[in-house]
């Protein structure tokens, strides 16, 4: 059920604890034909987050995966991605879901990923003190960032997300009980069908659909709030949605790619915009190249979230 509502108005300014301050969360979308075409919009892309940290509130930055373009066999398309990424550095937290052209393409072994574990490993991100850990493969890891006075937690977990992995996220939800929780994962929502994806797209039976990561993940653990992802942008590239969890609570799953439009995607980007003192939860998108804010009902909407009654106070 999309218990949704389009967002046409700005937030009013209002005085609240600073502990309540809005903070923003910013979203990059599939950037793979930036590092293999048009290397400038990442640079855009990450620019415009670095130079609006102050002024945004930009407390952590996600990419949903799909790096680049030719898996690991054009080495300057990590190079790209790495400079571009590095913006970020020392400025805001920030993390990276692997995508399907992130991998190395060995079809004797489908998770190996020694390109992306060497740009993005866990070890690139040794002594910051946000950065949670990772699993024994590198492939996926989990950050701690505060917003609004309260400390989220938010993972990266690979395509199709095995069980393996699955069983590796509950752990660290168990180490981390009432901490409002987030999943960046590439493969998760479908705009063809507006739904969740129904068969795992890399890694065959060893991996889950989307549909079997929520019945397996996200159903069962409320702690479990929000669900980004990428990959699809057949029909537009765009889809949101809110789905019932365990004890009654909903979590709230967002799809967002723009590869097929101009310039492999023309810079669009997320920005997510908490407010913990209304309770909402406000979704931009907004392209630093064009400088041009999308309006539409699939690009500017709003959720609704009590932390404070969900998760307890602070």
């Amino acid at each position: 059920m999309r218990s949704l509502v389009l967002v046409l108005l700005a937030l009013a300014a209002c005085s609240q604890p600073k502990t309540e301050e809005p903070f923003t969360i910013v979203m990059l979308p599939d950037t793979q034909l930036y590092s293999e075409k048009n290397p400038s919009i990442f640079h855009d892309q990450t620019r415009w987050t670095a130079e609006h940290v102050g002024e945004e509130n930009i407390v952590f930055v996600t990419h949903v995966g799909d790096i680049v373009q030719n898996f690991a066999e054009r080495p300057e398309e990590w190079e790209v991605a790495d400079a571009a990424m590095k913006r970020l550095d020392g400025l805001v937290p920030w993390g990276v879901a692997i995508g399907n052209h992130d991998y190395d393409r060995n079809p004797d072994n489908p998770r190996q990923a020694d390109k992306f574990v060497e740009v993005f490993g866990p070890q690139r991100f040794a002594g910051r003190s946000w950065f949670g850990g990772a699993t024994e493969n590198g492939l996926n890891s989990y950050q701690l960032f505060t917003g609004g006075g309260r400390e989220f937690l938010i993972f990266h977990l690979e395509s199709d997300i095995p069980d393996d992995t699955i069983a590796w996220a509950e752990s660290i939800l168990r180490e981390h009980p009432d901490t409002p929780a987030i999943v960046t994962t590439h493969i998760y929502l479908d705009d063809r069908t507006n739904a969740r994806t129904a068969e795992p797209y890399l890694l065959g039976e060893a991996g889950n659909s989307g549909e079997a990561i929520y019945q397996k993940l996200i159903r069962r653990n409320p702690q479990i709030f929000l669900v980004l992802c990428g990959h699809w942008a057949t029909a537009g590239g765009e889809w949101f949605q809110a789905s019932p969890q365990e004890g009654g609570s909903e979590v709230f799953e967002v799809l967002a790619d723009y590869q097929t439009r101009e310039n492999g995607g023309d810079g669009w980007l997320r920005v997510i915009r908490f407010d913990p003192a209304g309770g909402r939860i406000w979704f931009k998108t907004y392209s630093p190249t064009l400088d041009q804010h999308e309006s539409d009902e699939n690009s500017e909407f709003v959720f609704f979230v009590d932390f404070d009654q969900r998760f307890g106070k602070r």
